[in-house]
């Protein structure tokens, strides 16, 4: 085999198993070509599965370490990670669990997931140019409804009908006290964030909503402002914008 089909089969070897096809071209020690592939292919599945579990803590606390373990095995074998980074993995993570047959009765654990995975994606996202008050007094009207902008990348949404944030606050101790959370069913927008080194999170109204969602791809400042029109509303939703650093100017 040339390099390119090495490998192939090693990656084909990591996510099958089959060393029927790589063992031959491992040279042999204290231990066969087939011995040797498996302690890599049994280390692979352990990195990734701590990986799995270093990104979702609280998740890993309500189900349970023996669960999220065959659980996180079988995830890193159909969704191997495809970026070098590590606090990148497990994107599709949230969607896995919740599709899986035996959490059908937890919605909750899903929703977990995917606050802890915008946690993680709000804090790791780059650094921008952001929109400040500043900015915006000293340039004329003109101007300001033409200003480029983008929502910010740490500025991430996250509907969930769970109360995923009283449950994450209540497993940051010790020994979690969940009594007094109310886990009836309440559909919510959230919005988590970095706006300086620290993790925010605050529920989003409506028109807060609107706002952020007109300004998710490059467009103008004039164009997210008409999808809400000259009222509080707008007003309010430029105010968060500019508190929380959530438009990023291009």
């Amino acid at each position: 085999m040339n390099l390119a089909e090495l490998q192939g089969a090693y990656r084909d070897y990591l996510l099958s198993g089959d060393s029927g096809r790589l063992a031959p071209a491992i040279v042999a020690d204290a231990f066969d070509g087939a011995e040797r592939l498996a302690i890599y292919r049994n280390n692979f599945l352990i990195g990734l599965g701590e990986a799995l579990k270093a990104n979702f803590p609280v998740t890993l606390q309500l189900v349970g370490r023996d669960y999220f373990e065959q659980a996180a095995w079988r995830f890193v074998l159909a969704h191997p990670p495809r970026q070098p980074c590590l606090f990148e993995y497990g994107a599709a993570f949230p969607d896995y669990l919740r599709d899986l047959p035996e959490l059908g009765a937890l919605p909750y654990v899903g929703e977990m997931a995917r606050f802890e995975f915008a946690r993680i994606a709000s804090y790791h996202a780059p650094v921008e140019r952001y929109l400040a008050a500043d900015a915006l007094a000293g340039l004329p009207a003109d101007q300001l409804e033409a200003l480029a902008i983008r929502r910010a990348r740490h500025a991430q949404i996250v509907s969930v009908s769970a109360p995923v944030v009283e449950l994450w606050m209540a497993h940051q101790a010790p020994e979690p006290d969940l009594s007094a959370i109310d886990m009836t069913a309440r559909s919510q927008v959230l919005l988590v964030c970095r706006p300086d080194q620290t993790v925010v999170v605050r529920e989003l109204a409506a028109s807060a909503l609107q706002f952020m969602s007109a300004a998710e791809h490059e467009t103008r400042l004039g164009n997210v402002a008409a999808r809400l029109g000259a009222d509080a509303a707008l007003a309010r939703a430029i105010a968060l914008a500019l508190e929380l650093r959530l438009l990023a100017i291009l």
